[in-house]
């Protein structure tokens, strides 16, 4: 077999890479390839560089479903410096009588003279480049003559999908849209770990005081009301599990802020949103207003931070994955003050107890209401209640092992 072998940090794994990846297969005909992330260096912080686990993890998800990618946790697991020379000798071990392909993008075989022990490298392995950057494919086959003599080279021609990794990261610390970059899998990941972010924009630069003076004026009382129930519902949310109570509050008191616009204003915005919406939130007239939120806050007060967004957004709707602040408006929404329906206090008690098992429950509950009223279910909702249902359990068999190994 033609065995490849491709290392990185992969923190986070993003488009680029898979790309990369897939292409080598390709032109180069393996058989199989390897991804390996590095071991994460003991000094780097979490907002930086996500633990060991969760970039193998998302490794796995990116690599589902793509029959010749496969993920090895042989660098993480090992107990020295990941050279990778090491790396290949554990490889020939493992497949001894097959060809070896090292896979490197455009940067690293320009530098690749300077790693330890290239040569024996190259006398094992035939080395396989993938463009990472336009423009640099003269650069690479000059490279490539040069270390020609220590072994073979191959130089793939293929288009680059330019991405990076700390970019991806920067985007998601300063709370702006990442997902475009990643697989969805992957993006869902993230957000359910809460892995690079830090506490929203630093400082809180929208004043909730002017926009309860605007709220008054466009909302009913009773609207108003809740509004501002929820908002105080999501602080307290927000302090019992560890984010941002301005952010949350904020988020809570703006959720409802297009709730009782026109219907054809609302519609309006949703289509001039550029928001992914289903066919069955299209169809349903009292979900326009969260996606219309999202839209119009970001535009009347130039809110950019995609988790207030996304919070407002989905805030009715729900789906998988969702931020801990998406969660917390969610919740919230459901449980506020005024809210007097069967088995509210059930919910309110849930909440403060286990947040999982209360979104589960929630999606439930929003489920029946829906059935019960004859309406249609939107994917987000269904992909949400799944997702929470295959939380919820692996909680439980993680709290019982002996059922979880049954």
């Amino acid at each position: 077999m033609r065995i490849g072998i491709y290392g990185g940090s992969f923190n986070p794994v993003h488009n680029g890479h898979i790309h990369l990846a897939e292409t080598a297969v390709t032109e180069f005909g393996l058989d199989r390839l390897y991804l390996l992330p590095s071991k994460k260096s003991p000094h780097r912080s979490m907002a930086e560089y996500a633990p060991d686990e969760d970039r193998l993890e998302m490794l796995r998800l990116a690599c589902k479903g793509r029959e010749k990618l496969f993920v090895s946790d042989y660098e993480i697991k090992s107990d020295r410096v990941s050279y990778t020379i090491y790396t290949v000798q554990h490889f020939r071990r493992e497949f001894p009588k097959d060809e070896l392909f090292l896979l490197v993008g455009s940067d690293m075989l320009l530098s690749f003279d300077t790693w330890h022990r290239y040569e024996e490298i190259l006398a094992e392995t035939v080395l396989c480049v993938v463009s990472r950057e336009e423009g640099d494919l003269p650069a690479l086959r000059k490279k490539a003559e040069e270390l020609g003599k220590y072994g073979k080279i191959l130089v793939s021609e293929a288009s680059p999908t330019v991405v990076s990794s700390t970019e991806v990261r920067k985007k998601i610390a300063k709370n702006k849209d990442f997902a475009c970059y990643l697989d969805e899998n992957v993006v869902q990941y993230i957000r359910s770990k809460g892995l690079y972010s830090v506490r929203g924009e630093g400082e809180l630069q929208y004043d909730p005081e002017e926009k309860k003076k605007y709220l008054k004026s466009i909302l009913s009382a009773k609207r108003y009301g809740h509004s501002l129930n929820v908002a105080a519902e999501c602080r307290k949310l927000a302090e019992k599990y560890g984010e941002d109570p301005d952010k949350a509050y904020f988020a809570g008191l703006l959720h409802d802020i297009c709730k009782e616009m026109p219907d054809e204003k609302q519609k309006a915005l949703v289509e001039k949103s550029g928001f992914t919406v289903c066919r069955e939130e299209m169809e349903t007239r009292s979900l326009w207003h969260g996606i219309a939120g999202a839209y119009y806050i970001k535009e009347k007060y130039g809110v950019e931070d995609i988790d207030i967004l996304n919070s407002i957004r989905f805030h009715t709707v729900g789906r998988a994955g969702m931020s801990r602040l998406e969660e917390i408006v969610y919740i919230g929404d459901l449980i506020s003050a005024e809210r007097s329906y069967k088995d509210v206090d059930k919910m309110r008690k849930l909440a403060y107890t286990d947040l999982n098992a209360a979104m589960l429950e929630a999606f439930a509950f929003s489920m029946r209401s829906v059935i019960k009223k004859g309406g249609v279910i939107p994917i987000c909702t269904a992909e949400g209640y799944n997702f929470y249902t295959r939380l919820y359990k692996k909680d439980k068999n993680e709290s019982n092992p002996k059922r979880g190994n049954k």
